[in-house]
């Protein structure tokens, strides 16, 4: 049982773990990849103390800080949150996770294959982050799905770690930034399939095989691997907490002044919310207002005055 189970991998994210954590709460984050949009930015320059940095990296080190005051990290994606008296029941990768309060900073989520299969083994082989994945495959084979450069650059890391990896395409080259492109042709390591879908992943308790299909000769492939990335890019993604709070049109999460949303013990934060201006400080500042005011509910609810001060020195956690 945590204290605050926090929905996300960006800077809402971690900003709000921060917060909660150092403040002595129990604090779990569930993600279902690290960064998030962050990974599509090589450049941050307008984020103030920091000349500059890229999406990963800022977010790296953010996390780490959370991690520093004792917030846990699983990367896994939440399915369904259900409330129960005390507090709520989130579900993650078939895992059940019991919190007194939530923070959505889920931001976009990333893009599903949408095959047979991809559900069940989600976790166990399918993967939506090389960087957080990539170093488990070590020696083994891999496919690598997707669009543009951050394909590109999943296949280029999973070079590093994998003895094989299979880029697949719809088309009989892949497309995105010509220097990565070209980088990848130099791995010897790396084989390009062309002209193949996929139609089925399977295995027995992890990924084993992919069963695609020929699209010039019109007839079934099977491939062998230990795992898939899926590097499709992001989407909103909010379903999941439609019955539990209110949304917009767009299936934003709508927020007061303290990130509070229609549910009480529920906070959101970042790009998920219906706030404007989406931009990595701003998503920081909000996190760290919802990781605040975590803490000011749940002192309230055992019967404290809340939060007295937002500034108080506390230690880190060793």
């Amino acid at each position: 049982m945590y204290d605050v189970i926090i929905v996300g991998g960006g800077v809402a994210a971690f900003s709000a773990a921060i917060f909660t954590a150092r403040r002595g709460l129990s604090v779990l984050v569930l993600a279902k990849d690290l960064a998030g949009q962050a990974n599509f930015t090589d450049l941050i320059e307008n984020y103030p103390g920091i000349l500059e940095t890229g999406g990963y990296p800022l977010i790296s080190t953010i996390k780490k800080q959370a991690e520093n005051f004792g917030a846990k990290v699983e990367i896994a994606e939440v399915t369904k949150v259900k409330e129960t008296a005390g507090g709520f029941v989130v579900s993650a990768y078939g895992k059940q996770y019991k919190s007194t309060a939530l923070v959505l900073a889920f931001g976009k989520t990333p893009r599903d294959l949408l095959v047979s299969g991809e559900e069940e083994f989600k976790g166990k082989g399918v993967s939506y982050c090389a960087v957080c994945d990539a170093p488990l495959y070590k020696n083994k084979t891999v496919a690598v799905v997707g669009v543009g450069d951050i394909a590109l650059e999943a296949g280029l890391l999973c070079a590093k770690y994998a003895k094989k990896v299979y880029m697949l395409s719809k088309t009989d080259k892949l497309t995105g930034h010509p220097g990565l492109v070209k980088a990848l042709a130099g791995k010897k390591n790396v084989e390009l399939i062309p002209f193949v879908r996929i139609d089925e992943i399977t295995g027995k308790t992890v990924v084993e095989e992919l069963k695609l299909k020929d699209l010039k000769l019109n007839k079934p492939r099977h491939l062998p691997i230990n795992g898939i990335f899926v590097e499709l890019g992001y989407v909103v993604k909010s379903e999941f907490a439609a019955n539990l709070v209110k949304l917009d049109d767009l299936g934003q999460i709508i927020v007061g002044p303290n990130q509070g949303t229609s549910k009480q013990g529920v906070f959101a934060a970042g790009d998920v919310t219906n706030r404007p201006y989406k931009q990595a400080v701003v998503s920081a500042g909000e996190g760290a207002a919802a990781g605040l005011a975590v803490f000011d509910w749940l002192m309230r609810q055992k019967g404290g005055k809340g939060l007295t001060s937002d500034w108080t020195e506390i230690k880190k956690v060793k």
